[in-house]
């Protein structure tokens, strides 16, 4: 079922925004999954897998928003803010709620904030869900309960060329 929702978005993208989609990346090597996986409590859910088997991400010297003013995360990027916000928790972080180990940012506003995948739903709702991290707020909701149904929303905002313009 994914893999139909991501050929109809990538059919959708290259129609109703080519430019946007010329700057989505190649899909991403198992090499990379398996580095992702080893700074994390638990293993990604295939989803989140064949997200990132369809497109690695967005180039990151492009600022185009993929869904919602948020860019679409190479997996590099994903390590590599993972593992900063997870090194604040305890220093920067003082409240345990602020950041969860258990949450992988894959989306971001290039300001600090993200759509994160909640492996763990320490905080209550359902493994798997994607969390709201907005850097500047004290509340964490839940925004969609999995992939499917986030990728749902993308498909109809592109079909209902919801999308702002690039």
């Amino acid at each position: 079922m994914i893999k139909e929702k991501l050929e109809r978005i990538d059919s959708l993208f290259k129609e109703k925004r080519p430019e946007y989609y010329s700057y989505l990346q190649d899909e991403v090597s198992d090499d990379k999954i398996v580095e992702l996986e080893k700074i994390l409590p638990g293993k990604l859910p295939p989803e989140f897998i064949e997200l990132y088997k369809w497109k690695n991400g967005q180039d990151p010297r492009k600022f185009h928003s993929f869904y919602e003013n948020r860019m679409f995360m190479p997996i590099e990027e994903i390590i590599e803010i993972k593992e900063l916000m997870d090194g604040m928790i305890g220093y920067d972080f003082e409240d345990p709620k602020y950041w969860r180990k258990g949450w992988i940012p894959f989306l971001s506003n290039g300001g600090g904030s993200h759509l994160c995948l909640d492996l763990v739903a320490e905080d209550g709702g359902t493994k798997n869900q994607l969390i709201g991290f907005w850097k500047a707020d004290e509340d964490r909701d839940a925004e969609f309960s999995n992939i499917s149904e986030w990728l749902d929303e993308v498909i109809d905002e592109l079909v209902n060329d919801l999308y702002d313009e690039d």
